[in-house]
């Protein structure tokens, strides 16, 4: 079954408008946790002190060229570093709920966003699985493309070589619908929804990408928008995952009428 654009596009705005309170204060929500974590994360990693201090020399009119992180702590930072790291990725198990709630009609708000956490390791488990196969398939590209510049000294061939990446990009998106599936099948073990996955997007990938790229517009205009430009990125965002929600029911076959919560959670705050 193909998936209309134009349809699900004008169906997910009509759900949003539905939607109290807006999708787009969630989306913000989702935004500053997100940011948040990634910020605390590069602080304990050495992330963030090495970017300033490329920032710096940039400023002061120094060499611009890379600054190598430099992480404090040791086991224990390194520790923390990863538990952040994995409540991002349950945050973000949580957002895809809540658009899945938003698109079905059914109550959906902010509390949406930490359900995720009363399934932590099927959550962690099913961001982490798709992203270990798609690394196997980068090596597609990363063996050849190493050999030839470790053997002939030249770094173009990173740039020769990324059509090779076309395997990996073909994987991940072949695993997109894997936490859509989890979120809906309980019953079903996180191989087992990756598997689903993969048989269900067989014909649709480009369908997807194309999808996707459709919402490139708004999001370049909300990168250059000072200020408001946050704002507009949030109602980009809660409109992309709501889409992409209806895009899953769509593939998958779930008809509106006759769906059930996709996920036995506490109620919506």
């Amino acid at each position: 079954m193909s998936a209309d654009r134009k349809t699900l596009k004008r169906t997910a705005r009509e759900a949003m408008r539905a939607t109290k309170p807006a999708p787009m204060l969630t989306a913000l929500v989702f935004l500053a946790i997100s940011l948040l974590l990634a910020v605390l994360g590069m602080s304990l990693d050495g992330s963030l002190a090495a970017y300033r201090t490329m920032v710096e020399n940039a400023m002061s009119g120094g060499p611009v060229q890379y600054v190598a992180p430099v992480a404090r702590g040791g086991l224990f930072t390194s520790l923390l570093t990863l538990a952040l790291e994995l409540m991002s990725a349950v945050v973000s198990v949580g957002f895809i709920l809540y658009a899945m709630r938003v698109w079905r009609r059914m109550d959906a708000s902010v509390g949406n966003l930490f359900d995720g956490f009363g399934i932590f390791f099927r959550a962690v488990w099913i961001q982490l699985l798709p992203a270990l196969l798609v690394s196997l398939w980068t090596m597609v590209y990363l063996v050849p493309v190493t050999a030839l510049m470790l053997m002939t000294g030249q770094t173009w061939w990173t740039f020769v070589g990324l059509p090779l990446l076309i395997p990996a990009i073909r994987a991940w998106y072949s695993y997109r619908l894997a936490p859509y599936i989890m979120l809906d099948r309980q019953d079903m073990t996180c191989w087992q929804c990756v598997s689903m996955s993969r048989r269900l997007m067989q014909g649709h990938k480009w369908e997807m990408f194309v999808l996707e790229l459709s919402f490139l517009g708004w999001q370049l205009l909300a990168a250059v928008i000072p200020l408001a430009g946050l704002v507009l990125m949030a109602w980009v965002i809660a409109y992309l995952q709501v889409t992409l929600a209806g895009y899953y029911e769509a593939v998958a076959g779930v008809g509106q009428a006759e769906v059930i919560p996709p996920l036995d959670v506490p109620p919506a705050v």
